[in-house]
């Protein structure tokens, strides 16, 4: 067993953490209390010995459980024979009894040991806490909050192996059963034929948020294409909390999983009722062939478009702050000016650079360039005006656009000049008007004759 393997596990409980020091420490204790008795130098030796591997074990709690616990049954036999080889012979009714606890403890581990492993033991306590849950009658005030209970942790540990017990709560009826059931099984990673399933149906099914909620978590770890797609699905939830959950479960192994995710997350995108959700994925990593697809979405209609750019700025504004990716920098200025990128998505990009301090002057200069589409240059035109509001090369740029044929980028350049150099163009402060009304139709005749632009000179 490698050291890596001796990590502590978390949940125990203060009792737990005593017996396993306890039972670390009883070898060597009884061997330093005899080898004082009987004055024996080997038995001492023997308890020093026996210290260095309650050290070693130290960390690795609980010690009385798989895979730690073969090695303290071989530890208490080490003493045992330790204890038993110098003193052969001894009438000392205290080494009988020393060598009697060390032979009777090292069997109730083995035997202890067996029961784990063939899976009986951790069967019986988890219909323990199952049956707790099943007669609890005091549950928190919050549902979600049913996930967090300390049965639900001892739970989930103890059904590692064999979730059948677990799964027999989902036909409880009362959402707390059900959603404590749920988070039992938080991001199981294997799974039998028929159980994911089960999980799936009892998510759908329910009328209670926080139950779908906590099925979309449950299911985190499933690998099955149709299970994905299932999962997926929950995206589309009418409710925030499941959406969100369906989108942070399936980033778990994203990587893998991307393809058969794919059609479900176009679809939530795409659904006009979500339109006002914002980023899909507010936190985790998005892999790499996700952030090619929505770079793709991004030139498709809305709400799609605008949800995949929202999606991809959101990622690459926590990849900026983390400071993990040195490069992504240079890289975001580079789609900043790839004519195949979506202008929409080159307009967000650039202004991530800006709220990032990495829009240099240079980039800066080339966006206003006439090669690329109009609101980028409108976007850094603006930017030159912000940092200086006589900027000859902005003010051109802004003259340019005006004289274009197309009514909302004038009124945008006459939001720019109204708004940054101090002119009053007649615009209703806060939101730009309709390009359909009248003032629009004003503003706009007003910046194709020339006037509004060669009022910023």
């Amino acid at each position: 067993m490698s050291w890596s393997n001796l990590a502590p596990r978390r949940g125990l409980s203060f009792s737990g953490w005593a017996l396993s020091l306890f039972l670390l420490l009883l070898p060597s204790a009884l061997l330093f209390a005899l080898a004082y008795r009987s004055d024996s130098g080997p038995v001492a030796v023997g308890a020093c010995v026996q210290s260095l591997f309650a050290l070693v074990f130290l960390r690795a709690h609980p010690v009385w459980r798989p895979p730690v616990s073969a090695s303290l049954i071989a530890l208490y036999l080490i003493g045992l024979a330790w204890l038993w080889l110098p003193t052969r012979g001894s009438s000392d009714w205290a080494v009988h009894i020393g060598q009697s606890v060390l032979l009777l403890v090292s069997v109730g581990l083995a035997a202890f040991h067996d029961l784990t492993r063939t899976g009986a033991e951790p069967l019986r306590r988890a219909n323990k806490w199952c049956s707790r849950l099943a007669s609890r009658i005091h549950w928190p005030l919050q549902l979600a909050d049913c996930r967090t209970l300390p049965e639900v942790a001892a739970l989930r540990e103890a059904v590692r192996d064999e979730v059948r017990p677990v799964l027999a709560l989902l036909a409880d009826p009362r959402p707390e059963v059900q959603c404590a059931a749920l988070g039992a099984l938080e991001y199981r990673p294997h799974w039998q034929p028929g159980e994911a399933e089960l999980v799936l149906k009892t998510g759908r099914d329910s009328l209670e948020p926080a139950v779908r909620a906590a099925a979309a978590y449950a299911m985190a770890g499933v690998t099955s294409a149709d299970l994905i797609a299932g999962l997926a699905s929950l995206l589309r939830d009418p409710v925030a909390e499941v959406r969100a959950a369906a989108a942070e479960a399936l980033l778990w192994d994203a990587d893998a999983r991307w393809p058969f995710a794919r059609a479900g997350v176009r679809d939530a995108l795409s659904d006009v009722r979500l339109a006002n959700d914002g980023p899909l994925f507010a936190a985790g990593r998005v892999p790499a062939a996700a952030v090619a697809d929505l770079i793709t979405w991004a030139e498709e209609h809305a709400p799609l478009a605008q949800r995949a750019i929202s999606t991809l700025i959101e990622q690459f504004h926590r990849d900026l702050t983390d400071g993990g990716r040195p490069e992504l920098g240079s890289q975001l200025a580079a789609m900043t000016l790839d004519p195949d990128c979506p202008p929409g998505l080159r307009v967000e990009l650039a202004a991530l650079l800006r709220d990032h301090n990495l829009l240099t002057p240079d980039l800066l200069d080339r966006l206003t360039n006439l090669d690329q589409p109009g609101p980028i240059r409108l976007f850094a035109a603006e930017q030159m005006l912000r940092i200086n509001p006589h900027d000859t090369d902005g003010v051109d740029v802004l003259r340019g656009l005006a004289r274009q044929p197309n009514r909302e980028m004038a009124m945008a350049v006459a939001g720019v000049l109204q708004n940054l150099l101090g002119l009053d163009l007649g615009l209703p402060p806060g939101e730009l008007p309709a390009p359909t009304s009248k003032t629009a139709a004003d503003v706009a005749r007003a910046c194709s004759s020339g006037r509004t632009a060669g009022r910023a000179n």
